[in-house]
């Protein structure tokens, strides 16, 4: 530790005769030119950005009339109530959620010529 600690104040040193050298220097130039230069001062440390940006205020959409945010927040409203509710542990057991039986390739199909049917009729009537 002592190493580091002398390599330090050696290093201290060599900086402070380095900063009166460039001062002597400055002090000659200006003798010389005729001029004012300025001292030889550290820059200040740029101050680094913050780790967390700071929250923005929401701005309404554009193509929304004021009943429709209105509408929209209440909407949201609503439905933060009943997730919330939903998250809740409840008093009565829980059950397994039932989920859909996977289609059949066949079913896909079927599904897709419906579809295709659909498009096509509506591409016809609209011309």
């Amino acid at each position: 530790m002592s190493e580091i600690t002398t390599a330090i104040t050696a290093r201290q040193a060599q900086i402070k005769q380095l900063q009166s050298d460039i001062e002597a220097l400055q002090r000659a130039a200006s003798i010389m030119g005729g001029g004012t230069t300025a001292p030889a001062t550290r820059q200040p440390a740029k101050p680094r950005a913050t780790a967390t940006p700071k929250p923005q205020p929401k701005k309404p959409r554009a193509g929304w009339s004021a009943a429709r945010r209105a509408l929209m927040k209440a909407y949201w409203a609503k439905r933060k109530k009943a997730t919330a509710a939903a998250a809740a542990p409840a008093a009565q057991p829980t059950t397994q959620k039932r989920t859909r039986k996977p289609m059949s390739a066949a079913a896909k199909k079927a599904l897709s010529k419906r579809m295709k049917a659909s498009w096509a009729k509506r591409r016809k009537a609209k011309g």
